[in-house]
């Protein structure tokens, strides 16, 4: 990674369902970028290919709001 290292990296926060049920769940990406969660050809994917994605935020902002709209209690990391 060429450039100066960032000072404060801004988080990607995603929830989504797993297959079975009908629980949200969130969880907060720090060190990579968004076509890295939503690509679906990675060999190693940052959420499984099953999951479904609701919503994906980028900011802290979207943390509580997240939490709020989906009722979810507690972060997945």
């Amino acid at each position: 990674m060429k450039g100066r290292k960032k000072e404060n990296p801004i988080p990607i926060v995603v929830v989504y369902k797993k297959p079975t049920g009908k629980k949200f769940y969130l969880r907060i990406f720090i060190d990579c970028s968004l076509d890295d969660i939503n690509t679906l050809g990675k060999r190693n994917p940052l959420l499984p290919d099953n999951y479904t994605i609701q919503e994906i935020g980028i900011g802290k902002g979207f943390i509580e709001k997240y939490k709020k709209q989906f009722n979810i209690k507690s972060i997945s990391s």
